[in-house]
């Protein structure tokens, strides 16, 4: 049963990197290690993806 309360994207606390995988899976439910594993091959498959994880580290806001 859900509360209704929704769940905010932000950054997670972590000490590798950004924490901007770990943010994306916790809030769509996602294996953290499966979203980090997906950045890195499709950074280094495509390069474009850096770009975004960048911005978006610059604008999601940290987890309290």
């Amino acid at each position: 049963m859900e509360s209704g309360v929704q769940k905010r994207l932000s950054r997670s606390k972590t000490f590798i990197a950004g924490g901007v995988c770990s943010g994306l899976a916790d809030h769509y439910g996602f294996r953290k290690g499966g979203v980090q594993a997906a950045f890195v091959i499709s950074s280094l498959l495509l390069g474009f993806p850096v770009l975004i994880y960048l911005i978006l580290w610059l604008i999601l806001p940290k987890e309290v």
